[in-house]
């Protein structure tokens, strides 16, 4: 579904997102979400120093957004486990490497 956005649209300075590209720069935030290994435990962090609650979402748009990409290695995580099995397809991680 496209949307029909006009070209000079304003950024909302209210959406958090933006607060978070204001105080970190993309690549700060990529590292964050690599060292975390997802949104969950990166919004977390990024909740206790924004002073704000940052939603995981909003780290997964970051992540959708930039196309962000990170390895996983740690064999005993239920992701990887569930790839191995069979159970769960590799397509719904497009965003993680196997390693």
């Amino acid at each position: 579904m496209k949307r029909n956005y006009p070209k000079n649209r304003k950024p909302n300075k209210e959406s958090t997102t933006y607060k978070l590209l204001q105080k970190y720069t993309e690549r700060e935030l990529y590292d964050l979400w690599v060292i975390f290994n997802g949104m969950y435990k990166t919004s977390e962090y990024l909740s206790k120093q924004m002073g704000f609650w940052v939603t995981p979402w909003a780290v997964r748009y970051l992540s959708y957004k930039y196309k962000w990409v990170r390895e996983v290695t740690n064999q005993d995580l239920p992701i990887y486990k569930g790839l191995l099995s069979g159970c769960t397809p590799q397509g719904h991680y497009k965003h993680i490497i196997f390693v």
